[in-house]
């Protein structure tokens, strides 16, 4: 989970810059929700993030901030999850990456 601070930006124009900016990946706007996802339904592949574009506020999510996700799903199989929890970490980061370079311009 990682929790950003910009300047005021516009929910639309990011999207826009998200799906520029990551033509690879599904951008998904739903429930005032948006996630981004590598294809259909991985473990490993959806991160969601939470705006609230008046104050500038963006939080990222992966599957392994829920806990109850995570004791459910990974507990079984921790050995070899410890590679998965790394591809969501990495996708996390890209997709931090690429929030800080499209709210960046919008400012």
């Amino acid at each position: 989970m990682q929790n950003l601070q910009f300047k005021p930006f516009s929910k639309k124009e990011l999207i826009d810059g998200l799906k520029k900016t990551f033509p690879q990946y599904k951008i998904q706007n739903s429930f005032g929700v948006l996630r981004v996802r590598t294809s259909g339904f991985t473990l490993t592949g959806n991160v969601q993030i939470n705006t609230n574009p008046e104050t500038g506020k963006v939080k990222t999510q992966t599957n392994n901030d829920m806990s109850i996700f995570f004791l459910i799903f990974y507990f079984p199989i921790a050995m070899y999850m410890k590679t998965k929890k790394e591809k969501m970490i990495r996708l996390e980061n890209e997709i931090v990456e690429g929030l800080k370079k499209n709210l960046e311009e919008q400012s």
